[in-house]
């Protein structure tokens, strides 16, 4: 079982706090008319929901659900974080066969976005399991460190401090979400095509060092693969070579410095990965159709509107039907 959840909404928070509890207490009986998240720090929490017990112990996340009953099965000596929490759309999943799958699709699109489009926020699903047992690494300090940052804005009470307490909170369901696809990517490293992997993994390197001098060589060492190949699986992947994305990513950034900053055009063909400056000018104009020194010059004339993307509206199947986003 796993749940989905619209991350372009906040969650409504009511209660954040840690529990300890000690024996011979036994966690209460209970059917919430809310969402809880348990994140464990220490001990042992013995519990049952609908039927399924749970041993939770540290590094252990388990949301638990208001369409069943939860009850503690013995006596539990632990300390864990507990969120209280509703949210307009979250959808719960049955088939945990989906779960990587929908994972890895949405890590897939997401290292293809346009960061600096609005159409980032299109569709910002956050998918995560009934439980998840975290690596007690950087990644559940992070998580712990958000929750406890989310408890102190929930006490302080100051402006805004529910909103605050939230965002806390989503930070950290994002985490919980990236963790499990990457716990799932290894548990069924075998399964997934090691061309897949390196296309991600590229897909990633190019994202992040787009301004630096990239060869085909270069790439070979990175990915220890033939470039060929990898460009041929990159394209059957992503639709496009590695070099038309590289450059679709460089004059996206271009086209940014361009209209945020007083950089003079040589400094940002630069700065995006062109040494030269009549290359870069070739390449922006290939795609789009003009000079970097038309376009800075058209953006700056007064009341130039810029064209921005639109923020995607679910339809109304999405928001009111159940059904969630589709796949």
């Amino acid at each position: 079982m796993y749940y989905e959840i619209n991350g372009n909404i906040l969650p409504q928070v009511r209660l954040v706090d840690r529990a300890v509890l000690e024996p011979p207490y036994v966690h209460k009986k209970r059917r919430p008319d809310e969402y809880i998240l348990y994140v464990m720090r220490k001990g042992t929490l013995y519990l049952e929901e609908n039927g399924l017990a749970y041993t939770l112990s540290e590094g252990d996340v388990i949301l638990l659900d208001p369409d069943f009953t939860h009850q503690g099965i013995r006596a539990s000596e632990c300390e864990y974080y507990y969120i209280h929490f509703r949210h307009p759309q979250i959808y719960r999943r049955s088939e945990d066969a989906d779960f990587g799958r929908r994972g890895m699709q949405l890590r897939s699109e997401s290292l293809q976005e346009c960061s600096g489009s609005y159409l980032m926020y299109r569709d910002s699903w956050l998918c995560f399991p009934k439980m998840l047992r975290l690596r007690t690494g950087k990644s559940y300090l992070k998580i712990l460190s958000l929750l406890e940052d989310a408890v102190e804005q929930n006490q302080n009470q100051m402006e805004n401090y529910k909103v605050s307490c939230a965002c806390r909170f989503m930070e950290a369901l994002v985490e919980i979400g990236r963790e499990a696809v990457s716990v799932h990517a290894l548990e069924r490293v075998l399964e997934i095509p090691d061309s897949y992997r390196k296309v991600q993994k590229l897909l990633h390197y190019l994202n992040v060092h787009y301004g630096e001098p990239i060869t085909s060589a270069l790439i070979e060492e990175k990915l220890s693969c033939n470039f060929d190949y990898l460009n041929r699986v990159f394209k059957r992947t992503i639709g496009k070579t590695i070099f038309v994305y590289l450059n679709e990513t460089r004059i996206h950034h271009a086209r940014e410095l361009l209209g945020t900053t007083s950089m003079k055009i040589t400094a940002i063909g630069y700065r995006v990965g062109f040494q030269d400056e009549s290359y870069f000018s070739k390449v922006f104009k290939k795609y789009t159709g003009m000079s970097p020194a038309r376009y800075e010059k058209m953006i700056s004339q007064p009341g130039y509107a810029k064209v921005t993307d639109a923020v995607a509206t679910p339809s109304p199947d999405t928001v009111t039907t159940g059904a969630g986003p589709s796949l």
